[in-house]
């Protein structure tokens, strides 16, 4: 099938404004063109059309029969094309989502797949937070966080991602390969853990592994995981760190896990503020998140 010609469009615009406006000059100041050019454009619709849309008096203008019957389809046609452009640009706009987290999970987790993470949600621009404490969340502010707990979370609608074990990692260039030589390697301590609980430190680990005559106490601290991860990648020891956080630098070879023995860790999970679970861009990245937590 093909359709009708139609009028030219700019004409029928110009006829719709006027004739709503009841005004050649009002209309001309809304399409931001001269009464002149309105004029001329009426006159080509009812040269178009072979009858008058509109009488004009030096006062007044008034839609004849057959101009109410066209402006009533063209009122109804531009509005209902401005809400399909205002559906259009709402759907397609950038948006600006605050996602919060620790310090650690950002620089080990999230850094290395922003790119990946831009190409699939380019709709989205990010704002990133680091925070080692739980942030309230709220529209506007931080609007959705990267949380490692039991849950729940007050005051946050939250899905779980995957669960977290925590294991020795060191790099292959210490040779460590048999609980035997952890009695004279360095063990990395981590002080500012806050979860999982009970904390997962070496006195437990060594007691898990199932083996003796290690001092759990002695070696350097550091008040967060990424520094130590980063003291283990540096060859400066051992440290117990989350699967998760290290995967990455495993898959690298810049680390290694030489032994079985884990520890049981909390999970992660999304979450967004309350009443956001629907909104696109958030189903958007929570979906992302989800996809590349899988393989873990």
């Amino acid at each position: 099938m093909t359709r009708s010609r139609l009028p030219p469009l700019f004409a029928l615009r110009a006829f719709e404004a006027t004739a709503r406006l009841a005004s050649f000059k009002a209309a001309a100041e809304e399409l931001h063109v001269t009464p002149t050019a309105i004029s001329h454009q009426i006159k080509q619709l009812e040269t178009y059309l072979g009858l008058r849309v509109l009488d004009r008096t030096p006062r007044l203008v008034k839609m004849t029969v057959p101009g109410k019957t066209l402006y009533n389809a063209t009122a109804s046609g531009f509005s209902e094309i401005e809400k399909a452009v205002a559906k259009i640009l709402s759907e397609t706009a950038l948006t600006t989502v605050t996602p919060s987290s620790t310090t650690a999970f950002l620089s080990h987790w999230l850094v290395p797949r922003i790119d990946e993470l831009r190409k699939t949600v380019p709709m989205i621009d990010l704002r990133l937070h680091t925070s080692n404490t739980i942030e309230d969340l709220r529209l506007g502010g931080i609007e959705i966080a990267i949380r490692y707990g039991r849950g729940p979370f007050p005051g946050a609608a939250s899905v779980r991602l995957c669960s977290d074990v925590l294991t020795p990692v060191c790099s292959p260039l210490l040779g460590i390969s048999r609980l035997e030589d952890l009695r004279h390697a360095t063990l990395i301590h981590i002080d500012g853990r806050s979860s999982p609980t009970p904390k997962p430190d070496w006195s437990r680990w060594c007691a898990h592994a199932g083996i003796s005559g290690v001092d759990s106490e002695a070696g350097p601290r550091f008040p967060d995981s990424m520094l130590a991860v980063q003291a283990a990648i540096a060859t400066q020891g051992l440290a117990i760190a989350s699967t998760v956080m290290v995967a990455d630098s495993i898959a690298a070879g810049l680390l290694e896990a030489p032994f079985s023995q884990t520890l049981a860790g909390d999970t992660y999970h999304f979450s967004c503020a309350m009443g956001l679970e629907q909104r696109a861009d958030i189903v958007a990245l929570r979906t992302w998140f989800q996809n590349a937590f899988q393989p873990i």
